[in-house]
């Protein structure tokens, strides 16, 4: 009846190649490339990230323990209540 989605036009003098995802290997030099590289990128760009991370952390931290301590009751307020039940 007409072409569909796929075969709607024919482009001459390209050659597509492809691998199966099965041939593939997943963690071909992971191990013995990866891991060191990602030491060498850590070293060169650590100083620009970290103390921006640091200082982040930092604050959120000293934040969020004001804000458990604020949500605290203080006995103080309620001493001069009577217990209904008595």
């Amino acid at each position: 009846m007409g072409k569909h989605f796929g075969e709607l036009a024919f482009v001459r003098g390209i050659i597509y190649y492809s691998l199966s995802p099965h041939e593939q290997k997943p963690f071909a030099g992971a191990f013995k490339d990866g891991i060191p590289n990602m030491f060498a990128r850590f070293r060169q760009t650590g100083w620009t990230w970290l103390p921006v991370f640091l200082t982040g952390f930092g604050i959120f931290s000293c934040v969020e323990a004001a804000h458990k301590e604020r949500q605290k009751k203080n006995p103080n307020d309620y001493i001069n209540e009577v217990d209904p039940n008595a």
